[in-house]
């Protein structure tokens, strides 16, 4: 009888221990791009935010690690050290980056490392000659490759945490701020894919201030797609205490296309899994939306090409010295430089395709035109 007993003890203890390590619902899928973004509320900051730091701490690796989203952006990281302890308990699944700025407050990134690898040498701080826009929260850029599939491609991923507060100065800064990444983006990432996420302290309809136009018209304007947009049309709030959508993903047009319309949602029933979620974990719910993973990494060998046709196109010289010329060129046609791994190193719209500042090796040269696409493997040398 004894023994009984003490199985039945052991079980519960077991039941109890699966209970705290599984509070909250897997809401990433294995079939696609699954991206999130959350305000994790002065993050390990012993005088502000949740009181109870442990609790708080425990409760965000759980959601962070049990929502198994592939890339998770999050701000208010107010404690190094506790960030970094949080992340022994994550590295088997999650590589991350935190931004190097000085404000308390800072922005990071997660990504799956079985899915991506860094990409350091794009992976930065950008806009940083503009501390008044962006509150010295200077935005956070990491450029990850896709790993596995047929095909490589690199997705940069920007974090923001933009001013805060409902009154004309904060408003408008986040409208000065607005306008200097877009023309970031349009000037360094042109025809990349890019997602921009993170907490923008405000509305896409209308502003949190005074029922002025959004501060992010301009993307609205210029035919940019957020998903958030559409839990903001749905009366969805990110942040507990208001009414608002506050935290958004906006995603670059060539990225649309991969975008499952529908997906954007707000994990607004967390208290269903921790009681009292707003005020001992965040005041802020994460956002997500998916995206076709099997699309963005399956090379599409076009259909229809004859065997001449595909023979249409050559590079010469090649071996290669610091440029190459397209045979065959015409108007209308583009390329992109791809190297080994089959990470993009530049594209362009002209037959000319420079190598200067590239080592030695092997690249490939993916031309695409109206019949088709082409790769072409260029040796380079000196």
């Amino acid at each position: 009888m004894a023994i009984r007993y003490r199985f039945f003890f052991l079980v519960l203890i077991l039941l109890a221990s699966n209970q705290i390590h599984a509070q909250f619902p897997a809401l990433g899928k294995d079939s696609s791009l699954d991206i999130a973004t959350w305000n994790l509320e002065w993050f390990g900051d012993t005088e502000n935010g949740p009181t109870n730091e442990n609790t708080q701490q425990t409760n965000v690796r759980n959601l962070i690690m049990q929502t198994d989203f592939d890339v998770f952006a999050v701000q208010e990281v107010s404690n190094e050290q506790a960030f970094n302890t949080m992340n022994t308990l994550l590295d088997f699944k999650y590589g991350n980056m935190l931004a190097p700025i000085s404000p308390t407050q800072k922005m990071a990134l997660y990504w799956k490392k079985d899915m991506f690898t860094l990409i350091a040498s794009e992976s930065k701080l950008i806009l940083t000659d503009q501390p008044s826009n962006f509150v010295e929260r200077f935005p956070l850029q990491v450029a990850l490759a896709t790993k596995g599939g047929t095909q490589t491609d690199t997705l940069y991923f920007i974090v923001l945490h933009l001013k805060a507060f409902s009154d004309q100065s904060s408003y408008n800064t986040r409208s000065n701020a607005s306008k200097s990444l877009k023309t970031y983006l349009e000037s360094n990432l042109s025809k990349k894919k890019f997602i921009v996420l993170g907490d923008w302290n405000d509305d896409l309809d209308q502003s949190i201030y005074n029922n002025q136009a959004s501060p992010y018209k301009n993307f609205l304007d210029a035919g940019y797609t957020f998903p958030s947009r559409e839990l903001t049309l749905a009366g969805k709030k990110s942040y507990a205490f208001g009414n608002e959508m506050i935290d958004h993903l906006l995603q670059s047009k060539s990225l649309d296309s991969f975008y499952y319309s529908g997906s954007a949602k707000v994990f607004d029933n967390a208290a269903s899994f921790v009681s009292n979620f707003s005020n001992n974990t965040s005041d802020h719910f994460p956002v997500y939306a998916a995206y076709n993973w099997k699309k963005l990494t399956t090379r599409v060998i076009p259909t229809g090409i004859h065997s001449i046709q595909k023979e249409a196109f050559s590079v010469y010289p090649n071996p290669a010295g610091n440029q190459v010329r397209i045979h065959n060129w015409k108007s209308g046609m583009t390329w992109r430089l791809l190297n080994a791994q089959g990470q993009e190193l530049g594209e362009g719209e002209n037959e000319s395709v420079s190598l200067e500042n590239l080592t030695n090796g092997i690249y490939w040269l993916q031309i695409q035109s109206e019949i088709g696409s082409q790769a072409i493997r260029i040796l380079r040398q000196d």
